[in-house]
């Protein structure tokens, strides 16, 4: 049987969605190494974002309001993502897709969403 695992990642203020099946331990890693991933430094009056589980369609989901990721933040961030779903086993990338879209007038204001797609074989016992 194959799992398949979408991670989608909107940039600036950063968002991310995990749909699939991911352990806990996983999101756990995730809350304690993402909100300081970012290029700039989070807001320390405030708690730091953590991951929440929303239902229709079922995914986690955490937005890191305030914090801007430029090129290497956006790279950084999804190394650490890959390296928390290594924990969990033979997740394999795919394929992935990118996508910039500018939201203003000028050359800087742009969306930028990458999304990647992960699958395992999981052995039917």
């Amino acid at each position: 049987m194959v799992h398949h695992l979408v991670i989608n990642l909107s940039f600036n203020s950063p968002e991310i969605r995990i749909i699939g099946p991911v352990k806990e331990q996983t999101i756990d890693k995730l809350n304690d190494v993402i909100p300081n991933a970012t290029s700039t430094a989070r807001n320390t009056r405030t708690a730091p974002s953590r991951f929440q589980y929303v239902s229709n369609p079922n995914h986690w989901y955490m937005k890191l309001d305030g914090q801007f990721c430029d090129a290497e933040g956006i790279s950084y961030l999804m190394v650490l993502l890959l390296d928390a779903l290594e924990l969990e086993g033979v997740w394999k990338l795919v394929s992935s897709t990118a996508l910039r879209s500018p939201v203003g007038p000028y050359s800087k204001d742009y969306t930028e969403t990458h999304v990647l797609f992960l699958n395992k074989l999981v052995d039917d016992i």
